[in-house]
């Protein structure tokens, strides 16, 4: 399923979409949409991973922990 999305936008953001995206316009725009919903996505898992105190020490302890949890459990 689909929906058709109307935007309005100045002459020379067009002319720089239309010159970039070739032949099919609506696929290099839905292309551009994705990326900016991953781009802000992954900015807000960062920042909730930032809240919750989880940094690249706090990763690296916890694989360590798994990994003694399973040398133990052997």
């Amino acid at each position: 399923m689909s929906k058709s999305l109307s935007v309005k936008v100045p002459d020379d953001l067009d002319a720089r979409m239309r010159s970039a995206a070739g032949d099919n316009l609506s696929e290099w725009v839905v292309e551009a949409i994705e990326d900016r919903l991953e781009r802000e996505m992954w900015a807000k898992s960062k920042e909730a991973e930032a809240l919750l105190g989880i940094d690249v020490q706090w990763l690296d302890d916890e694989r360590k922990a798994v990994e003694r949890a399973q040398r133990a459990a052997r």
